[in-house]
Order: C-alpha cells, then structure tokens, then sequence
C-alpha cells in the first residue's frame, strides 16, 4: 500500500511539473506577443519601403553630333567629369565672327568718339563753328557706338558660352543610367541626354499606415533593412513626414462634375503617408539603388 501511496503521488508530482511546465511555456509565449504587439505600437514597422535619391536629367545646351563620348552606362563619375563632347567647329566659327564684329564696332566707337572729341574742341574755341544740331548728331553717334560694342561683347560672351556647352560635364558625384548616346548621334538642345543618380542625395520613404504615425516625429531613430541586403540594417533619423498624398475622390469626371467611389462601409483600408528617412550611415558593401525596396522601423520612444 505504501508503494502504491508513492507511486500515486509521485504521478500527480510529475502531472503537477508538466502543467505547471506548460502554463510557464503559455505565459512566457503570451508575454512575449504582448510585449511584441507593444513595440509594434510604439515602434511603428512598414514593409512598404522606397529608396530614393536626386536623379539629375543631364540636358544639352547646345546641338550638334556627339564626337567624344568617354563613359559608359552604370559608370560611376565625379563632379566635372567629361560625359559627352558635341562637334565644336560650328561654335569656334561663330566665336571668331563675334570677335570681328567687337573689332568692328570697337572701331565705329574709336571714330565716333574722336569726331565728337573734335567737334567739342572746335567749339570750344569758336562756338558758332559748330552748330548745335551738328554737335548734337555726333553725341547721339558715339551713344550709338557704345551701344554697339556693348551689343558686340554680349554677342561674343554668348557664342563663348556655346562653345563652353559643347562639354557636358558632371555637376555632382553620381552614376550614369539610362545611356543611350552613342558616337555621331545628334544631341538636341534642351532634350535630356542621360540622367545622372546624386550619389550624395539618397534616401528612404516608408509608406506607413495613417493609424501609425501619430507618436512619429522629425528626428526619431529609424533602422532600415533593405531586401538587396537583409543581414545589414542601415541607421538613420527621421526627416520629415508627407502632408499629402493624391486623392481619387472629388476628382473632376464627366460633366465636370465630381468623381466620387462608392464606399463599403464594414471596410474601411488605412491610408499610406510617406515618411522621409534621412540616412546616417551605410555600412561597407551596401550599394544603394534607386527604386529597390526596404523595410522601415521607426523608435519612437
């Protein structure tokens, strides 16, 4: 009896052990949502991540067949690289005839101020030798003059600039994308050429949902993990957070008259609002690339 008092105990011991085991095993679990359901509140986390960055539309000032083209598509340049080199001849050539006009016109003033030079010394010396409306006629010749030459250096200021456009330059460190240039093709003035990707400009944007961004504020620690590199989480600040985004309601449809949706009303879907993450250090290997998507956690607290 006694060993059979012992074994009965020692099973309702061992019972005890593997519900107390287990309900230890649920609160710990149970804690460990709450706590998690908790940060998610606090810390507000969107999937629903954008990097972006400056993308510079590099246009031609000038036209003309492309006779240098010294980089290559995806390459990486510094401010004031050459990108691509338009035919000069035709610029050079106007340069000159601007030089010549100056020269004339320079020549028109020489001789218009020393006619009224003379003119006002004659009539200083005999007031009658001169009359008024001849005095008059060369002053209002040398202002023409000196028009002139002004004209003549603005003329040769700007076929100097042209010639200047005929290199296409780099204006900040970056990388060429979407180059279809090729060697002879006719560039157009005012038609962008390639785009050039601000090296120093990127950022991140995290769409999160508008019940999210209440406790979010410019300055709060955000970490972001892009796909391309899960395993290294890039840190950054809070920047700023969009006050608007597109709306399709209201919008102007047939008639004129408003466009408006009809609504569900069990349903009711959360707006996204951009969030501006400043990023404040990459880590060594990561390449950022416009367009590619992250991951973004904001600390609020």
């Amino acid at each position: 009896n006694h060993r059979n008092l012992r074994h009965s105990l020692m099973n309702k011991a061992t019972h005890l052990m593997k519900y107390m085991l287990t309900g230890a095993v649920v609160l710990v679990a149970a804690a460990l949502a709450a706590w998690k359901y908790w940060d998610y509140i606090i810390n507000p986390w969107t999937r629903d991540g954008q990097v972006h960055a400056q993308v510079i539309q590099v246009t031609p000032r000038v036209s003309g067949p492309i006779i240098h083209l010294p980089i290559r598509d995806n390459q990486q340049v510094k401010a004031g690289d050459l990108l691509f080199e338009i035919d000069p001849r035709t610029f050079q050539s106007a340069v000159k005839q601007a030089e010549a006009e100056l020269k004339q016109a320079q020549a028109s003033l020489d001789e218009a101020r020393d006619e009224a030079k003379r003119a006002e010394d004659i009539r200083k010396r005999d007031r009658g030798a001169v009359s008024g409306a001849e005095f008059t006629r060369r002053e209002l010749a040398l202002r023409g003059a000196e028009a002139k030459v002004l004209q003549a250096e603005a003329a040769l200021e700007d076929a100097q600039l042209n010639l200047e456009f005929t290199r296409v330059q780099a204006s900040v460190d970056g990388y060429v994308t979407n180059l279809n240039l090729r060697l002879g093709s006719q560039a157009v003035a005012n038609q962008p050429a390639l785009a050039l990707v601000d090296k120093a400009s990127f950022w991140v944007h995290g769409y999160f949902r508008e019940t999210m961004i209440e406790d979010v504020s410019p300055g709060d620690r955000a970490v972001v993990t892009l796909m391309t590199y899960p395993d290294r989480p890039v840190e950054g600040r809070v920047d700023s957070i969009g006050w608007g985004i597109s709306q399709s309601d209201g919008s102007t449809g047939h008639d004129l008259l408003p466009s408006v949706s009809p609504t569900f009303q069990w349903i009711r879907l959360a707006q996204r609002i951009p969030v501006r993450v400043h990023l404040e250090r990459v880590p060594d290997g990561v390449e950022l690339r416009v367009g590619t998507t992250a991951s973004v956690l904001v600390m609020t607290d």
